[in-house]
């Protein structure tokens, strides 16, 4: 999660080309995995007691590579260059799925590496960086002040700070705030734009040649990450995957997904979604997620529940219904 102003979340967040042929491939990057057609994927990590990396793409082009999402912490960013080069096709373009400190914190590097490399996203971190990301930074320098603050938090506190100092540079150079038919270092993709779901503007991306829809936090685990969400429009934009035609889905947390696997998901979503926004216990809510995501949770079922019992809270007092204004 990444940091509605709260003692549970807000030190967490501050909140179609085929590639070489088969005599010419390197070697697989040894910190990201073949997902097919031509991309791999760099896995998001969530550690205990830290803050979370969100999953990050590339996709290679006959124009270069791709990478969608960056991450935020320096091994996880330390993994995308090190595909990179391994691969050995520098990339031409960033994409982010939304502001997220967890998916653009890594721009900062990537773009020092590259200078030439574009980045594509909504105007959506523009009203971040005045409200949302303002707030979060102002709470985690009181934060600082406490004595009692472990060393580790500290370190991520001050990282996460530093990122919004430059907020500026995390801007997009392209604006992508309708949907949009791209070609992208060679690659033709859809770009689709979901509104007040996760955040003010998502983008997702949907790879028609692989019949791939690459969501962003539109799906996360082990709960879904509701801090600056407006649940219904999320709810709305799932619809949206749902009938894209898409036969695979990747999360922004999360294993990849088959569309029986994303049905499922969406599913438990909406039913907790309606259960916050009803006047049952809340404690039935995430027991329900607990339940009907116990696949997709496996070993990490405590922090789930603390998830889904912290954001159903939130839903119940009415405390994400400013997101709902798209």
């Amino acid at each position: 999660m990444r940091g509605r102003l709260s003692a549970l979340a807000a030190l967490a967040l501050t909140a179609c080309a085929t590639g070489p042929s088969a005599a010419t491939k390197p070697a697989p990057p040894t910190d990201a995995r073949d997902i097919g057609g031509a991309t791999w994927l760099i896995e998001g990590s969530f550690a205990a007691g830290g803050s979370p990396d969100g999953n990050s793409l590339i996709l290679h082009g006959p124009e270069g590579a791709v990478v969608i999402d960056t991450g935020r912490h320096a091994a996880h960013v330390g993994a995308i260059q090190r595909a990179l080069r391994q691969r050995g096709t520098p990339p031409v373009a960033i994409i982010n799925s939304h502001w997220h400190l967890d998916h653009v914190s890594g721009n900062l590097a990537l773009k020092a590496t590259y200078p030439g490399v574009r980045v594509y996203g909504t105007s959506a971190i523009d009203g971040a960086l005045a409200g949302f990301l303002a707030a979060s930074a102002a709470a985690s320098r009181r934060a600082l002040a406490d004595a009692t603050l472990s060393a580790a938090a500290r370190v991520g506190i001050e990282r996460d700070l530093a990122t919004i100092a430059r907020g500026a540079e995390l801007r997009p150079d392209v604006i992508v705030d309708e949907p949009r038919e791209m070609s992208i270092a060679g690659r033709r993709l859809s770009l689709r734009i979901a509104r007040g779901a996760v955040t003010e503007r998502d983008l997702w991306i949907y790879d028609g040649a692989r019949k791939r829809a690459i969501v962003g936090d539109l799906v996360t685990l082990p709960a879904p990450f509701l801090d600056t969400a407006c649940p219904e429009g999320w709810s709305k934009a799932l619809g949206d995957v749902a009938v894209s035609g898409a036969e695979q889905v990747v999360p922004g947390h999360g294993p990849v997904m088959t569309m029986a696997d994303f049905d499922r998901w969406r599913s438990t979503f909406d039913d907790f979604i309606a259960c916050a926004r009803g006047t049952g216990a809340l404690e039935g809510c995430s027991t329900g997620w607990l339940a009907g995501a116990a696949e997709f949770i496996g070993t990490d079922g405590k922090r789930a529940k603390a998830m889904a019992d912290y954001y159903g809270g939130l839903i119940r007092a009415g405390k994400l219904d400013g997101y709902c204004t798209a």
